[in-house]
């Protein structure tokens, strides 16, 4: 999934790392002939860069990114009384990450070409009622009659 670098620092060991919108981190090392940025040895170059599209891998493997605070919540939602917004595709917006917790009965959650079940659990995957959800990505849930769950937002504190 494309996403915009919005800044760079370096890691523990020098290297560049752009900060993506997604609030993940990517390396940007000009180390020829595998990796050809030349733009990263400069501050100028750098700042040329922000606002330029990256594939991120983590945002594509609905992988977490650290930092990020919880700021609201859904209420809960009763299988045949979820909103109609929610059964059909829709994304969150720029930075924004989701959680769909299930506490009873179960969810089919859809995004992208993932489609799983997510149960009652108290963890962050969909093998412990947890659904991962990835900003601007489009997907929907359909509940069972039984399934009580809610969604929450995260994003860096702040």
């Amino acid at each position: 999934m494309k996403r915009h670098v919005t800044g760079f620092e370096r890691d523990a060991e020098g290297h560049w790392v752009a900060r993506l919108d997604c609030h993940h981190r990517q390396h940007v090392r000009h180390h020829p002939p595998q990796f050809d940025r030349p733009w990263t040895a400069t501050e100028e170059g750098r700042a040329s860069r922000i606002g330029m599209a990256l594939e991120c891998v983590r945002c594509d493997d609905f992988e977490w990114p650290a930092g990020l605070a919880r700021y609201r919540t859904t209420p809960r939602f009763v299988g045949g009384a979820t909103p109609a917004g929610l059964l059909r595709d829709h994304s969150t917006k720029r930075g924004v990450w989701g959680r769909i917790v299930v506490e009873e009965g179960s969810v089919v959650y859809v995004a992208g070409a993932r489609r799983c079940t997510l149960r009652p659990g108290a963890g962050g995957s969909a093998a412990d009622g947890t659904g991962v959800v990835v900003p601007e990505m489009k997907h929907h849930v359909e509940p069972a009659p039984d399934a009580v769950f809610a969604v929450e937002f995260w994003r860096p504190p702040g």
